[in-house]
């Protein structure tokens, strides 16, 4: 008898919407934003561990599909080298696993890949004309639907703002299927760092590039074309621009 068969059964449902009730609970008694941080770094190491457990059980597909997005790139490695072959023949994870291929592609450590798209005037604006202009180049996926990019969009005026010429630039890309509310978004917001849009298909599928699969996405690229981080936080954000 193997291992996997001797471990104990549990209903993934069950555990998965606990661990999300305590977690919600426990996020709404968070007195400070590093209190809210661990509840949600817990809940993320939590599920992984039912995951890593229980892969291949009854409900592990559905429940894998709904928190991929919320897990680190190592730990959806982990999960899918333990997944059986007919889980990653199922439709859904076959095209989770597809797009984590860019993830990887495109985690800290690996060259950049370009990116092409139109721009609120409709010019045609290229990653690679930013990248080695300036000392970092970061990639900011969003859109003005998102009420968490929306958020992030002070916080990185202020990182932008504190910087000396020279040492950083944003490339806005927006996934705003509706150019109308990307524009108003635009005129709203008076980012000062050029933005473009993802096309979606073709052409100007910036977004599929990157593996993109939840916003606000960022990308750091340094000098030399390289991915120093992918969504990094602000304390690590600050740390590598102001730590120099």
């Amino acid at each position: 008898m193997t291992f996997a068969a001797c471990q104990k059964k549990v209903d993934l449902k069950s555990e998965w919407e606990k661990l999300n009730t305590n977690a919600e609970a426990a996020y709404e008694a968070a007195e400070t934003p590093a209190e809210q941080e661990a509840v949600v770094n817990n809940l993320v190491d939590s599920v992984y561990l039912l995951l890593d457990e229980h892969m291949g059980e009854p409900y592990s597909d559905t429940l894998f599909t709904e928190v991929y997005v919320i897990l680190s790139p190592e730990q959806c490695q982990e999960l899918f080298a333990k997944m059986p072959k007919q889980m990653l023949e199922n439709e859904d994870i076959a095209e989770i696993h597809k797009r984590f291929q860019f993830v990887m592609a495109t985690s800290k450590g690996n060259p950049y890949t370009d990116l092409i798209s139109l721009t609120p005037e409709g010019d045609e604006l290229a990653l690679n004309e930013l990248v080695g202009q300036t000392d970092y180049v970061l990639v900011d996926f969003w859109a003005s639907w998102c009420g968490p990019c929306r958020r992030l969009i002070p916080v990185l005026k202020e990182v932008y703002a504190g910087q000396p010429a020279g040492k950083l630039q944003i490339l806005g890309c927006s996934v705003d299927r509706d150019e109308k509310a990307w524009l108003k978004a635009l005129e709203e917001e008076q980012m000062p760092w050029p933005q473009i849009r993802d096309g979606r298909e073709g052409q100007y599928a910036c977004s599929d590039k990157y593996g993109v699969s939840a916003i606000p996405t960022t990308i750091l690229i340094n000098r030399e074309g390289i991915i120093i981080a992918r969504n990094p936080s602000e304390a690590d954000l600050e740390q590598i621009l102001f730590g120099e």
